[in-house]
């Protein structure tokens, strides 16, 4: 609901009509809103929600030459798709695609916050999130107390169950098919050599639901499929290294570049890797925020172009240039 929020909000207030085009797993909330624009008054044919594949549906609408504007949020396969269908009448795009999010620990941190933040930026939403915080750097001098502590935090803080229960932190996947993937991604992660801290399988006593447990994979590598891919699951990558410099390096190795996080009490220190990561928003000291005044999107294959504030608002808008002679004269 809120993914549709942002797109709907500003594209609304800038003027224009729009159709919406939902997920095929997650039709009901685009339903329900456009009853309730319905029941609000909003004359027809302003808002338009439509369902179906979207092999059909949105390859329809990013092709259509009536169509001036395309605003996605979702796998960056799709999103590729997109922008090749678009090219009929050189619609804009807007993209906001894959996430593969570094989350950088370095040794003068608050390490009790950092484990509980670590721990929320991945695991919240059972890792379906597109900027959460899935690969964990930790400098050496304190990468095994903060496996320890993480491992002890999740294990407690995190239970499974039915998401509508008092006390449960992490329902299920959102289907049979995503659930299989994860899975494995975490097998793969094995193959190549990580170590299971945690997780790693479906809890043999939630047999109705898609569950995984949350997965803690360390002793990763950068060349790990776990570690350079969107798994989108709550599986986690933890790896060390040595130096600052060292964790941009292994931050910014990776073809994706929505957000990156920083546990520092050095604002120094925390400014030199503002600078140089790739990334299209940085979180300095805690995880996975956004703020609709400020603008969201990503570096290299996590998309094109910025939703929310107002380089958001600007994106559903067109710059006009008009000229006159006020004298008339030559």
């Amino acid at each position: 609901m809120s993914t549709l929020a942002w797109k709907v909000a500003p594209c609304l207030a800038a003027g224009n009509t729009l159709v919406v085009k939902c997920a095929e797993n997650t039709p009901l909330c685009a339903l329900y809103m456009g009853e309730i624009f319905k029941l609000a008054g909003l004359p027809a044919g302003v808002v338009n929600v439509v369902c179906g594949l979207g092999r059909t549906c949105g390859a329809a609408l990013a092709a259509h030459k009536d169509v001036q504007k395309i605003t996605f949020t979702g796998s960056t396969g799709v999103g590729q798709a997109i922008q090749k269908l678009a090219a009929t009448n050189l619609k804009a795009c807007t993209l906001e695609c894959g996430g593969k999010s570094p989350l950088v620990i370095y040794d003068d941190a608050d390490l009790e916050q950092a484990v509980k933040w670590a721990a929320f930026g991945i695991f919240f939403n059972k890792g379906e999130i597109c900027t959460a915080s899935s690969r964990i750097y930790v400098q050496d001098s304190i990468h095994d107390e903060f496996l320890q502590k993480y491992k002890e935090h999740v294990e407690k803080a995190y239970v499974q169950g039915d998401q509508w229960t008092e006390g449960v932190t992490v329902g299920p996947q959102i289907s049979k098919v995503q659930k299989d993937k994860i899975l494995s991604y975490v097998e793969s992660g094995l193959e190549e050599g990580a170590k299971l801290v945690t997780g790693g399988k479906s809890p043999a006593q939630l047999s109705k639901g898609y569950y995984i447990e949350p997965t803690i994979l360390a002793d990763c590598t950068q060349k790990m499929r776990v570690v350079q891919e969107e798994i989108f699951g709550p599986v986690v990558t933890v790896s060390k290294f040595h130096t600052d410099e060292e964790a941009i390096e292994m931050s910014n190795d990776c073809d994706y570049g929505l957000a990156a996080y920083l546990f520092t009490k050095d604002i120094q220190r925390s400014q030199k890797y503002v600078r140089q990561v790739q990334s299209g928003q940085v979180f300095v000291n805690f995880t996975f925020a956004a703020d609709y005044r400020v603008p969201f999107g990503g570096y290299k294959m996590s998309g094109i172009g910025r939703e929310l504030g107002e380089a958001g608002l600007a994106a559903f808008q067109q710059t006009k240039a008009v000229h006159y002679n006020l004298s008339g004269k030559l």
